[in-house]
């Protein structure tokens, strides 16, 4: 029943009925955001364990490996915050919200 798409109540056809999703979208930028921050504060060690290791190359290195450290651990933790954002920004508009639109007609209503 999950993935059961209902029919619009004004024109009866389920073919053009997609979800109203925007709980997910702003689950997806939230969870970004949090995942971001988290993951480069989380990844300080990997900056300064990238910046030792730059450090062969002097100033350059050191710069290039901080960076490098702390970007890497924003990227991931950004991702990883958007997809757990999104699958719990679509679980709450499909199970608690429940609010659809038939694009045919332009008809929103609720299950």
């Amino acid at each position: 029943m999950d993935n059961e798409i209902p029919k619009c109540p004004n024109c009866d056809s389920s073919e053009h009925v997609v979800l109203v999703n925007t709980t997910q979208k702003i689950g997806t930028a939230v969870g970004g955001v949090a995942g971001g921050a988290a993951g480069y504060w989380g990844a300080s060690s990997g900056a300064v364990t990238g910046a030792t290791i730059g450090s062969i190359v002097p100033v350059v290195g050191t710069g290039i490996g901080i960076l490098a450290g702390g970007l890497a651990g924003a990227l991931a933790g950004f991702f990883a915050g958007s997809a757990v954002g999104n699958q719990v920004g679509e679980h709450i508009d499909r199970h608690i919200i429940s609010e659809w639109r038939c694009n045919y007609c332009g008809t929103e209503f609720e299950i």
